[in-house]
């Protein structure tokens, strides 16, 4: 037996997976989430502000304190590195401060990754499956069968990148406008055509709302892994999050309550996909990148 540690460093919350691998088995040990994001995101010269940087920094090494016991951890950063044009610069410096690699992924393996990780474990024999992971900063569709990926596509479109955009504290119809107009500009609808048996969704967005429909006072992931979100009741509850202040999201929202601030804009990236693609529900993966990144090393040792 061998413990392994996974760290997906996200734009908005640092995901730690810590798993023991066996020859032919895989056992979870813990889960958990380190929120940081601070400030701007981006200075005025498109690198990564200080204050990000900062609490960046802190995230990775509060993760890399739990997994002591580790053999081998495994590091990748999505668009919060991809985007500022210091994004490699500054891997390259938490890497050197931490002692690990940190791998940038491009946006087709965060698809395939998140796709593998989505559907590990779930999906009947020749399902049809998409996947629609709405992160921090981009959101990736992925498409495929017994947990291959088929066919992929992203957007620069996320729960940070529509606030910074619209603005926090906008009204969810300037949320959902946004949304839409990135899908309309999207492939997406193409990737869809063909039938789908499965809408699984991940990311911090869907598992909060679903936290919050669940009425979860802390995060406990067994408890919304396959919780299904239907449009009509996630309308009902954006727009009843819109209207209220950030003290009372945060007071309904205990498990994220850092999250309050976009809460819906990214609940709004959700609506609007349902709307523009027909989906009356989606369902719920706790899973996605960072269990496809421990499938990947587990598929490594097995070779």
């Amino acid at each position: 037996m061998s413990v392994v540690g996974i760290i997906d460093i996200g734009t908005n919350t640092i995901l730690c997976l810590r798993a023991s691998v066996k020859k032919n088995n895989i056992e979870f040990l813990a889960d958990t989430r380190y929120h940081y994001r601070a400030g701007k995101r981006l200075d005025d010269s498109g690198n990564l502000s200080s204050e990000y940087k900062a609490g960046m920094k802190q995230a990775l090494k509060a993760a890399m304190s739990t997994l002591t016991d580790c053999i081998d951890i495994k590091i990748v950063a999505t668009e919060v590195l991809r985007k500022p044009k210091d994004g490699q610069a500054c891997a390259a410096e938490f890497a050197t401060e931490i002692g690990r690699p940190i791998t940038i992924i491009n946006s087709q393996t965060e698809a395939e990754l998140s796709f593998r990780g989505a559907t590990f474990g779930i999906i009947k024999p020749d399902e049809k499956v998409a996947v629609i992971d709405i992160g921090g900063g981009s959101s990736e569709l992925a498409i495929g069968r017994d947990e291959k990926l088929e066919r992929w596509s992203g957007v620069q479109l996320g729960a940070v990148a529509i606030s910074e955009a619209v603005g926090y504290e906008k009204s969810l119809d300037e949320y959902l406008s946004m949304a839409t107009g990135v899908f309309d500009r999207s492939d997406f609808a193409f990737l869809l055509k063909s039938d789908i048996n499965r809408m699984l969704i991940v990311g911090g967005s869907a598992v909060a709302v679903a936290a919050i429909l669940a009425n979860l006072k802390e995060f406990q992931p067994e408890k919304i892994q396959d919780y299904i979100i239907r449009r009509d009741i996630l309308g009902l509850l954006m727009e009843n999050l819109a209207t209220m202040t950030l003290e009372k999201r945060r007071a309904i929202m205990p498990f994220d309550a850092k999250r309050a601030d976009i809460i819906v804009g990214g609940g709004a990236i959700i609506l609007a996909f349902m709307i523009k693609y027909g989906f009356e529900a989606v369902e719920i993966s706790t899973k996605g990148l960072r269990h496809g990144i421990l499938l990947e090393h587990f598929a490594q040792l097995n070779a």
